[in-house]
């Protein structure tokens, strides 16, 4: 080969080389933005599910309040009923009582 072909075929191979590096630079940049676009997504999945997860704790910490509420109403109204029954007891002895007191009254007069 003689050098004139030579120094065409270093050009010609130089603007090929160019044109790729052209070619990879542009492909590089475009990798570069979608992986900053990727990682924008990424961050705003993470912080919708930070958001969520302080929701949810939120909502379980409110649960175990009003949980721990019904136990408390439970207990309120189980001791209620039973100070009902025992005022219907002392209810059904009065009515004993004032029962036997007319009788007696009845009886003696």
């Amino acid at each position: 080969m003689s050098s004139p072909e030579y120094a065409e075929l270093v050009r010609f191979l130089g603007q090929r080389f160019d044109t790729s590096d052209r070619r990879f630079d542009a492909i590089g940049r475009r990798f570069d933005e979608l992986r900053t676009e990727l990682l924008g997504h990424f961050d705003e999945i993470y912080r919708r599910l930070e958001r969520l997860e302080q929701e949810y704790q939120a909502i379980m910490q409110a649960l175990r309040r009003i949980e721990g509420r019904l136990v408390d109403e439970r207990t309120r109204r189980e001791m209620l009923e039973r100070d009902l029954a025992t005022l219907r007891e002392n209810i059904a002895v009065l009515t004993a009582r004032i029962a036997d007191i007319e009788q007696r009254l009845r009886a003696s007069s």
